[in-house]
């Protein structure tokens, strides 16, 4: 058994040297009977359904405008376009939607080829591989959002439980299902601990895709130029347990190593998270995420000695004729394995997904409005 540090050595050879047809077709032939999820024809419809829809809408939106366009040229009242001009916007707005979905969806596509990539890697790297898709139920405090599905699972033989995986995350907002897409690497705690998000700088360009973000009354400022690379956010008073998780040498270790990478603790897991897929044929890209997960391996330790005080005290067990007695004046044991309620988890607050939505609807409401009451 071993476990991912700094000094763990990664082979990535697999991933980039050239490949006979002939092994590809022999491998894929046992790897198709073993998961038949491979050839499930199922992706391949909703692929090509989403590359139908994408088309569409564009033309919807110019006969929209057209029709738009008309209405005004033939001078009528203002009513009478609010509920159009909402319409063209959410279909503006669903079209942006499914064509960013069917991208996504289309560079995720598999092969046989790259399926055998990834499997001589994980034989390399002492990884077992699943090919997927199949459900995320088991990181319940993430899963807990949406449903959770995951591809290209990856875990080592490891000390302890590690994932690595690429995810799709449907949430829904507003009736509608949001899709978010990404990978990450999963690391299983002793312990619980309060819920700590740290989002990268360099990776704020995907919040427009988050369904929800932390109320920014939760952030937490700290030393040196963190703040430069990292946003952290911890539930209020708990700010001295989060300078206790991550003190100078774990910020500084962030800073070096763990780059791209958004990091959440939540209950009993470490996150660390990007809105780009990580089980991918690119060595760099796999050398990144060894280094960052490296980096806090060694500090996981200081981490699961954290114990909440604001739980009520255990005390300890005295046996013996005089427990009784001797219990009067034992000093409470701080508890252990768990975290107070308002501790478990940030308060979240509308993310933009989320708030495009709401106006997108809340204009097509008043546009009907209008529509109905001021229409000749």
């Amino acid at each position: 058994m071993r476990t991912i540090d700094s000094t763990t050595s990664l082979h990535t050879a697999a991933l980039t040297d050239r490949v006979k047809r002939g092994d590809v077709r022999k491998f894929y032939r046992k790897f198709a009977t073993r998961y038949p999820s491979v050839r499930n024809p199922l992706m391949l419809m909703r692929r090509v359904c989403m590359f139908i829809g994408t088309g569409c809408v564009p033309i919807g939106a110019l006969a929209l405008a057209y029709g738009i366009t008309e209405v005004v040229s033939e001078g009528a009242p203002v009513a009478d376009v609010v509920a159009p001009v909402a319409v063209g916007a959410l279909l503006l707005s669903v079209g942006i939607m499914m064509a960013r979905f069917f991208m996504r969806t289309f560079k995720r596509r598999d092969t046989p080829k790259r399926h055998y990539r990834l499997a001589r890697f994980a034989t390399a790297n002492s990884l077992s591989y699943l090919p997927g898709p199949v459900s995320g139920k088991h990181l319940k405090p993430w899963a807990s959002r949406g449903v959770l599905t995951l591809t290209r699972v990856m875990r080592p033989a490891s000390e302890r439980t590690i994932e690595f995986a690429n995810y799709e995350l449907r949430v829904d907002t507003l009736g509608s299902s949001n899709a978010q897409f990404g990978g990450f690497c999963a690391v299983r705690l002793s312990t619980p601990l309060p819920h700590i998000l740290l989002r990268a700088q360099a990776a704020k360009a995907g919040k427009f895709a988050l369904a929800a973000l932390p109320d920014s009354a939760q952030r937490l400022s700290l030393e040196g130029d963190f703040d430069d690379h990292f946003t952290l956010y911890c539930p209020e008073e708990y700010e001295r347990d989060a300078l206790y998780l991550f003190t100078p040498d774990v910020m500084a270790r962030l800073i070096d190593r763990v780059r791209g990478f958004d990091v959440e603790i939540i209950d009993d897991w470490l996150l660390l998270v990007s809105s780009r897929d990580v089980v991918t044929l690119d060595p760099e890209s796999w050398q990144g995420l060894y280094d960052a997960v490296g980096a806090l391996g060694d500090k996981i330790g200081r981490w699961e000695r954290w114990r909440d005080d604001r739980l009520p005290a255990v005390p300890r067990v005295a046996t013996g004729p005089d427990a009784g007695a001797v219990a009067v004046g034992l000093k409470p044991a701080a508890s252990a394995g768990r975290v107070a309620r308002r501790g478990r988890r940030l308060r979240m607050r509308l993310g933009w997904g989320e708030a495009i939505g709401l106006i997108a609807l809340g204009s097509l409401l008043v546009g009907g409005v209008v529509s109905l009451f001021y229409s000749p």
